[in-house]
């Protein structure tokens, strides 16, 4: 099914005005879900049925969704779900004694105890362990050993009100990004925090904006993402709302926009990384079917210089380095060099990333983030006498002065010509137009021709630095 080509740009304030997004509509899900989660390998998107057992997957590459055997377990008041390996994991707000287990190998459900000891969607996986919270109980669960280990208590937060002082709500948003999980406190509540998982500690970070909507509390409700592109975390609410609340942890502020929804419940967005499908995937949540993809665009300035040094023997030292000037990060960023026609590639070294050697040189540099740089050193021989290198960035991002994404480098080198046979002066000449010079001519008698060249002081075809001196020895002429 060909996807909708809707898409809905949106206005920020200044600070959030280096960005671009965009909403695409897609095909409705069968019922209302909640629990939604990617597979990160493959894609594909799973989702339960709220209040229900239904279980239902989704192919981006499709548009299409496809009904799974059901959960053993009836969703009731909606919850979370995350993978970890090759299995879905799904907890209930509803549910203190079980979550429901998704192998996705055998397409079929398991169960086992609930580690927490209490109700939650606020679930997470990272390092082969599951985590868990809700109110002031944190929790780490290993599924090879079966060992439950409490963590550091969470933060009691800010009241809202007569609520919101009690640490995490049931329907709240953990995910992980490197060492750390970022979460949210949920169920309308306005508390965010991030949790180290080495340090076993957390640290309460900017509240997020409170929207009032009609339905209680401002703050996001269940449901949320991490964009590994953007470095940012985002949810959605409030109740009766419509709001997508981005948090930008490098930059540790929130800015808002508004979802092509009718309104949100509490439902779940997981983000997919298929390329030219890639974004997160987010459900209308509670009461309706509507789904969409949201994608995200920071806007940056890269720019590559490059410098060339030419040593003996025809080989080029290319130093390369690719500067993000701001004022966003830039993800996927792509060094793009098609190497000199007759050149051939010794080596390519990056202060991050990777490169893959071709005809074209294309260095994988990841993400650079605002102000910093990502330094290149690529070695070739190239036995040319005029040699022309030029290479190009691309990200992710958008770029705001495009003017600037190539460097190119020309330069000389002496390729010796031949020499011998010639008289002086053409052997000069000959010289010059290879880009060396004429070094110290000396005679000696010779059975060759006078002021024919008989020696030099360099193999034809070596390659040097341009400029570079090549002795002549010239014929005297036979012994009279």
């Amino acid at each position: 099914m060909a996807l909708l080509g809707f898409l809905l740009a949106t206005a920020f304030a200044p600070r959030a005005q280096a960005r671009v997004e965009a909403f695409q509509p897609l095909a409705p899900s069968p019922v209302p879900l909640t629990a939604f989660v990617a597979d990160p390998g493959t894609g594909l998107l799973y989702g339960q049925e709220d209040d229900g057992t239904r279980f239902f997957r989704y192919d981006p590459r499709t548009n299409a969704w496809t009904e799974l055997p059901p959960a053993p377990l009836d969703s009731g008041n909606n919850g979370g779900a995350t993978y970890l390996g090759g299995k879905i994991y799904v907890s209930y707000a509803d549910h203190a004694v079980e979550l429901a287990v998704y192998d996705i190998g055998s397409n079929s459900w398991d169960t086992i105890d609930n580690p927490l000891g209490d109700g939650t969607g606020d679930i997470a996986a990272a390092g082969g362990k599951l985590y868990l919270a809700v109110g002031f109980e944190f929790v780490a669960y290993d599924p090879a050993t079966g060992i439950a280990a409490p963590l550091a208590e969470p933060p009691k937060f800010v009241p809202l009100g007569e609520f919101c002082d009690k640490g995490f709500e049931a329907w709240g948003g953990l995910q992980v990004d490197g060492g750390k999980i970022y979460a949210h406190q949920g169920n309308g509540c306005i508390g965010f925090a991030v949790y180290d998982i080495a340090a076993n500690s957390w640290l309460e970070l900017p509240l997020t904006p409170n929207l009032p909507a009609g339905g209680g509390e401002g703050g996001p409700i269940l449901g949320s993402a991490i964009n590994p592109l953007t470095h940012t975390y985002l949810t959605y609410g409030p109740y009766e709302g419509r709001a997508l609340y981005r948090y930008d942890i490098e930059a540790g502020s929130w800015s808002t926009s508004t979802l092509p929804f009718a309104t949100v419940d509490d439902g779940g967005m997981a983000y997919v990384a298929l390329p030219g499908l890639e974004g997160v995937y987010m459900i209308q949540g509670e009461g309706s079917t509507e789904f969409a993809r949201y994608t995200e665009r920071n806007l940056t300035d890269l720019s590559p210089s490059m410098s060339a040094k030419v040593v003996k023997g025809g080989q080029i030292t290319y130093s390369i380095q690719v500067k993000n000037n701001g004022p966003e990060r830039a993800g996927e960023v792509v060094l793009s060099d098609p190497l000199p026609a007759g050149a051939r590639l010794i080596s390519a070294a990056t202060s991050q990333g990777a490169c893959v050697a071709a005809a074209t040189l294309t260095c994988n540099l990841g993400v650079l983030r605002s102000g910093t740089s990502a330094s290149l050193t690529i070695k070739l021989k190239a036995p040319l006498r005029r040699v022309v290198n030029a290479a190009t960035v691309s990200s992710q991002a958008i770029d705001s002065n495009p003017g600037n994404d190539s460097a190119r480098v020309r330069l000389a080198q002496c390729v010796v010509p031949k020499l011998r046979t010639r008289g002086l002066k053409g052997a000069k000449k000959a010289l010059r137009a290879a880009n060396c010079k004429p070094g110290k001519v000396s005679r000696r008698q010779s059975g060759k021709a006078k002021g024919e060249v008989i020696r030099a002081g360099k193999r034809r075809g070596q390659v040097l630095p341009a400029g570079s001196k090549v002795k002549l020895t010239v014929s005297r002429g036979p012994k009279g």
